[in-house]
């Protein structure tokens, strides 16, 4: 993809030349030169860097957006490919520091996004994390640093919540739901439509031997679905009965006639060798957000992870992480909830 980018490159840069009137290589033209070459780049007809755009992968398109004001006026009017049906990893949790490995093609960049800095994700989904900061909560892009703030947090601090939402904040349908165990008996469960800035409040009384600790969330079929790490499963019917129900996962079990209509995937920090890909210290732990996506024609949920340092480590340092498609996104400026 990158040989792809330069390739193009070229071809804007022999655009540029062949547009560019005749000049007098003299050192008195030097300067007049400069600003003609200048010039001619940021005036390339958007036709033309739209069908590039169109070429790019989404970290390229993200250097092309960079450039100058005119492409990124006309980099506003497209957007690039959904490239990879693979999930990229994003590390954060020292400062604005981040770290994004691309994983199907196993590369890792160095990015800067202030609005992570202090923050946790509670939910990942085509491409927007819902984040929690100090009592606050908003969707963020991190690719086009897109934000949209959500109305009245009913969150003051966290301990275990686990969050979901419908579909992309930018539609009119987006439900968003967070849940958290009050007791070793119940759950409590906020909910908040869009265009709403009510949260509603519903609690299901379920003991921990039937649900221990959730780490995977997500809405399908139109229903939020909660899984703990062993094999409990919660369902709360968010459009229809408003009910909620209590299910035991089974694997092999031919007599059972209820099946999941989508795939768990548990361990995929391990099993993708995220930590060494990303050049990780032995003495760093890690929390993971875990995501829902569809791949092929599979629906598949990842589970959150908690990844422990090497035994032996003297000390230790925290990361956070989260499961994200790579997709940008526009969105109007004065966009809210």
């Amino acid at each position: 993809m990158f040989v792809n980018f330069l390739f193009l490159l070229y071809l804007l840069t022999l655009f540029a030349y062949s547009s560019m009137d005749q000049i007098e290589m003299s050192e008195a033209d030097s300067n007049k030169y400069e600003m003609t070459w200048k010039l001619q780049w940021s005036t390339l007809p958007h036709d033309l860097l739209s069908q590039i755009i169109d070429r790019l992968g989404l970290i390229e398109f993200l250097s092309f957006h960079g450039v100058c004001k005119d492409w990124r006026m006309a980099s506003t009017k497209s957007s690039p490919e959904e490239y990879s049906r693979d999930l990229w990893f994003l590390t954060y949790g020292e400062g604005s520091n981040c770290s994004l490995l691309s994983s199907n093609q196993d590369k890792l960049y160095n990015i800067d996004l202030p609005e992570l800095d202090g923050a946790t994700c509670l939910a990942s989904y085509k491409g927007w994390l819902l984040l929690f900061w100090n009592g606050s909560l908003f969707f963020f892009n991190p690719f086009s640093r897109a934000k949209i703030d959500v109305p009245n947090c009913p969150i003051t601090e966290l301990s275990d919540h686990v969050a979901a939402f419908s579909c992309v904040p930018t539609s009119q349908n987006c439900i968003i739901a967070v849940i958290t165990r009050t007791s070793d008996e119940e759950l409590e469960l906020h909910m908040l439509s869009k265009g709403s800035k009510q949260w509603s409040k519903c609690n299901f009384s379920c003991d921990k031997p039937n649900l221990n600790t959730i780490n995977g969330a997500m809405f399908h079929n139109g229903e939020f679905n909660f899984l703990d790490r062993f094999d409990g499963l919660v369902t709360f019917d968010a459009c229809k009965s408003k009910g909620w129900n209590s299910y035991r996962l089974v694997k092999n079990d031919r007599s059972v006639k209820n099946v999941l209509d989508y795939y768990i995937q548990r361990d995929l920090f391990l099993a993708k060798d995220i930590k060494r890909k990303m050049e990780l210290e032995d003495d760093v732990s890690i929390t993971t957000c875990g995501t829902f996506y569809l791949r092929g024609k599979h629906n598949i949920l990842v589970p959150g992870e908690i990844i422990e340092a090497e035994e032996g480590s003297e000390s230790s340092n925290n990361l956070k992480g989260v499961w994200i498609q790579p997709r940008y996104f526009h969105i109007d400026p004065n966009q809210s909830w």
